[in-house]
């Protein structure tokens, strides 16, 4: 609980809500898998990513890291279980660290191979078993992973939404045309963004982010992130 009192003031209040294409997202994923290895799209979303923040990092950080939210349900139980639909309780961050200065002379794929090898350390039941036998045995009551609070610079993390049926629902007025997260944190130690399906139903993506202002430009000054606008929820 200190920890999280005692968080460090940031700059990352900045919170944006994205539009990403489809041909976007498997454009990426095509550099991700260059090398011969299958990436997932999330993968090689998480590269270009943090290839671009790196980038806008001030000088005198040498190493940088990453972070995936990971469900642990679908691990110990399987797909097909009575609380698939569900998401929190059992979670964990899987964290990958790699040089600024690496980070910055990689390809797509190179980085996407970092991401793909610090989440395979999560995705597994043993992981969370283990987890779980530590919060049996510590009772540690409420703590943060280092990442989330800042500790050892600047860094990112990334959520997934590809579950939340936003085009399946209907509440009687026809189906919406946006599902996003409400966030009210008014600290945060790192960046942070949350990808979902599009309401769409195209394969494209909604992105909410809270982020630095140096990161929010450099992901705005490419085609790849896209301002949420009223034609990407087809309303023009």
């Amino acid at each position: 609980m200190e920890d999280i009192l005692n968080m460090p003031k940031t700059n990352i209040l900045l919170k944006r809500l994205y539009h990403v294409d489809a041909s976007s997202i498997n454009r990426l994923q095509k550099l991700a898998c260059l090398n011969g290895e299958s990436r997932t799209k999330i993968e090689a979303f998480s590269a270009y990513v943090w290839k671009i923040m790196v980038n806008t990092f001030e000088e005198g950080h040498r190493n940088s890291k990453m972070g995936w939210l990971v469900d642990g349900r679908t691990r110990i139980c399987g797909d097909n279980h009575s609380m698939s639909n569900y998401i929190g309780n059992v979670l964990s961050v899987a964290v990958g660290e790699a040089s600024v200065g690496e980070l910055k002379q990689s390809s797509i794929s190179d980085i996407a191979k970092i991401v793909h090898q610090a989440i395979s350390k999560v995705t597994n039941k043993a992981h969370f078993l283990d987890l779980i036998d530590w919060i049996e045995c510590h009772r540690p009551g409420l703590m943060l992973s280092k990442i989330v609070l800042g500790h050892g610079g600047p860094g990112l993390v990334l959520s997934s939404g590809r579950r939340f049926p936003v085009r399946q629902l209907d509440f009687g007025f026809g189906s919406p045309v946006l599902g996003t997260v409400c966030s009210t944190i008014e600290r945060i130690g790192v960046a942070y963004m949350n990808q979902r399906p599009s309401a769409r139903g195209d394969g494209s993506w909604t992105v909410s982010a809270i982020l630095w202002p140096q990161l929010a430009a450099a992901l705005e000054s490419d085609r790849v992130f896209q301002p949420m606008s009223a034609a990407h929820l087809q309303l023009q």
